[in-house]
Formats: structure tokens, sequence, C-alpha cells
């Protein structure tokens, strides 16, 4: 469909006016599904061509913008026709105020179809356990930048074997200081080094 066409060279090349203008004017009359899909696949070519380091961050910014601003657009369809995949609850650990990455992962999944709670910044582990359990989440994903924040990440995980609600919550780690080893260090269920990568990581557990 031409409009899908030209709504995802608005996603990649930043421009939020026109890609709002252009859902707003095909949102009633287009299955949301293929809406959500042309944005899904438009942020994984911008994945693709960020790996082999043809893109950097600020191309990847600059589209994550577009897709923030058409969810809260395509939200209220979403939830009608029941399209979220699972609910995460998503946040930087305590102590760490960086959020770049997290925004990504952020966008990245919302546009993949899962509910996404992005607590923001500096979260405590009980603010993420208040919201896995008030949002009913399945998912907790934390994100640190910093290596003296890492060990959050794993009290966290100590938290959640102390109140025997482990198996409830199916924990991914990521940040620049983590692995794939620390991630198996601290009993966390996954790493993902990118947003990219998380995201197939959940589908392909789906």
């Amino acid at each position: 469909m031409e409009e899908l066409k030209e709504l995802s060279e608005f996603i990649k090349s930043g421009e939020v006016e026109k890609s709002v203008d252009l859902v707003r004017g095909i949102i009633d009359k287009l299955d949301t599904k293929k809406i959500v899909n042309c944005m899904t696949e438009s942020m994984r070519e911008l994945g693709d061509r960020f790996e082999k380091k043809q893109i950097f961050i600020p191309e990847l910014l600059v589209a994550s913008d577009v897709i923030t601003e058409l969810m809260p657009i395509l939200e209220p369809y979403i939830q009608k026709k029941k399209m979220h995949k699972k609910t995460i609850v998503l946040g930087t650990v305590e102590g760490d105020m960086h959020e770049i990455g997290k925004n990504i992962v952020s966008v990245v999944l919302k546009a993949e179809g899962y509910n996404v709670i992005d607590l923001g910044t500096d979260v405590s582990s009980n603010t993420f356990l208040q919201a896995a359990s008030d949002e009913d989440a399945e998912i907790v994903g934390l994100s640190t930048l910093m290596t003296t924040t890492m060990f959050i990440q794993r009290d966290l995980i100590v938290r959640l074997n102390e109140m025997n609600i482990r198996s409830n919550y199916f924990v991914i780690i990521g940040g620049a200081p983590t692995s794939q080893k620390w991630a198996d260090k601290i009993g966390a269920d996954a790493y993902g080094e990118d947003a990219f990568s998380t995201a197939k990581y959940l589908n392909d557990m789906q």
C-alpha cells in the first residue's frame, strides 16, 4: 500500500509531523496491525543498518521520536483489538540517569506490539516490583550504563527470590557494562545486547 511505503520513509527520515498526519488519515480505514508492522519493519531496517555501521545513534533517535509520537494515536486501536503481546516493565536502575539506550528499547518493543510500561531512570527495586505487580507484567527489563549500578540488577533478582515470586517474571538485563556472562552470574533470564536483539529474543520466546 502506497501510504505504508510513505510512512516507512517518514519514520526512517524522522519526519514526525508528516508521519502523524499520515497515520491519522489512514487509521480508520486500515488494519492497525499493518501500521504497527510497518513501524516495526522500519525500525528493524534501521537496526540492521545500525549494526552494519551504516547509520548511527542520531538516526535511530529521530526515528524513535516518530514512533513515540505515533504510539498514543495507535494505542486505543491496539487495546481494542487486543494486539498487545506481553507486558514489560522497563527502566534504568536506581542511581543511573542514562536513558537513550532504554528509550530505544522501549520504542522498538512498542513498535513490535508489546505493552511497555516505561518507568524512566533512577528506578528503585521497590518501584520495579510494585509496577510489575500493578501492571500484571510478565517481563521486567533492567537497564544500566554504569558499572557502579550494575549490582542493582542483581539485587532485584535477589529480592524476587526472597519473595518467592522469581518464577512470575522473565527478567532481561541490558546496558553497556552488562553481558551474557553477567546475566548468567546474577540469574537473569536473558541479556539484551541492544534494542533489536532484545526484541528478537522476546519474539522468539512468544
